[in-house]
């Protein structure tokens, strides 16, 4: 599949303020079939960024991240390769890789909230650490030829850590902050604080990114008045439920019913046809398939129905008639 840019809707687009659109990386399902799959049917992204790669205990790295990341798996669109490491030896190993196969930016997670890494003193794990994150980027950053930004959260228990490592960033010659104003001991249960992102944006001398809770229009619209310093915007599961959404947020007017259903059900069909030929069995397949329906549902008449259909799928005869159903229903909305 080749991305061809004539033929997105982005081209029309005319606007005096255009803001930035980053996808940003979900574990499991923005991996390269799906980044490349949305910038050919939808567009609107100015940057995608890969889930992190992390090396394993063998100091090795898994070969789906290898995939993931290689040139040949990610062009016709920007990339930004993502990276979780929690000293400089890590730190460098990675960063190293992948500006030695091109890459000239690359993502420091210090976001990622779950226990499982929190705990080895990784992702939004290191935050109560100024110290380390210094001392990693001290010895970093010089060694390095590419572009180094940082995703992060407000803090790992407390949003009070974010103005112990906000002096430490603001040493270091960043590309960019993004900035997610959740702890990480919230995960996604509550609501961003926009008001902690104020008070960031007031202290952090690099450009910041906003992400958190942009899952509609509306909700981007909201923000944009908010933060009028901000340019750039990272969104995640919004995108997934609606693929639509950056076109949305750019001013591209959407394609009509029937043809906005065709889009659905190529983009689709290419989503399942590249991960059959990656994946081992039916059943991996229909595995991989039902998480990405966890958010492609929200396209249709009932998302709830629409996902327990394919998820109650046992086999690939019972899936492909689980989703002619649903496409099916998305024809005949009235």
């Amino acid at each position: 599949m080749t991305i061809d840019p004539s033929n997105q809707y982005l081209c029309a687009m005319e606007r005096i303020y255009q803001p930035g659109i980053y996808f940003a990386p979900l574990q499991e399902s923005t991996d390269f079939v799906y980044r490349k799959a949305h910038a050919y049917y939808f567009g609107g992204i100015d940057k995608y960024f890969s889930p992190y790669l992390r090396l394993q205990k063998d100091g090795t790295l898994k070969k789906s991240h290898l995939r993931d990341s290689a040139p040949e798996n990610c062009s016709g669109y920007h990339l930004v390769p993502q990276i979780m490491a929690g000293n400089s030896n890590d730190f460098l190993f990675l960063a190293k890789h992948l500006t030695d196969l091109g890459y000239q930016e690359i993502n420091w997670n210090l976001g990622c909230p779950y226990p499982m890494v929190t705990g080895k003193e990784m992702g939004a794990g290191l935050l109560p650490y100024p110290e380390k994150i210094s001392e990693i980027l001290n010895q970093s950053l010089p060694q390095l030829t590419s572009r180094i930004s940082v995703k992060l959260r407000s803090g790992l228990t407390s949003a009070e850590e974010i103005f112990q490592v906000l002096p430490v960033l603001n040493q270091y010659p960043l590309s960019e902050v993004i900035l997610h104003p959740r702890i990480a001991k919230q995960l996604y249960s509550g609501t961003a604080d926009r008001g902690l992102f104020q008070k960031v944006a007031a202290l952090i001398s690099h450009p910041l990114v906003y992400n958190g809770d942009i899952v509609n229009l509306e909700d981007f619209q909201e923000a944009d008045k908010t933060f009028e310093s901000v340019d750039n915007w990272m969104i995640g599961r919004g995108i997934l439920k609606n693929p639509f959404l950056a076109m949305e947020i750019k001013g591209v007017q959407l394609p009509g019913r029937i043809e906005k259903t065709e889009l659905l059900e190529q983009f689709h069909g290419e989503i399942v046809s590249s991960n059959a030929t990656m994946l081992s069995g039916h059943s991996h397949l229909i595995t991989r398939m039902t998480k990405f329906w966890e958010y492609f549902c929200f396209q249709f008449p009932n998302p709830h129905k629409a996902f327990k259909r394919v998820k109650k799928s046992v086999n690939m005869s019972k899936y492909e008639i689980a989703v002619r159903e649903n496409f099916s229903q998305l024809r005949n909305e009235e």
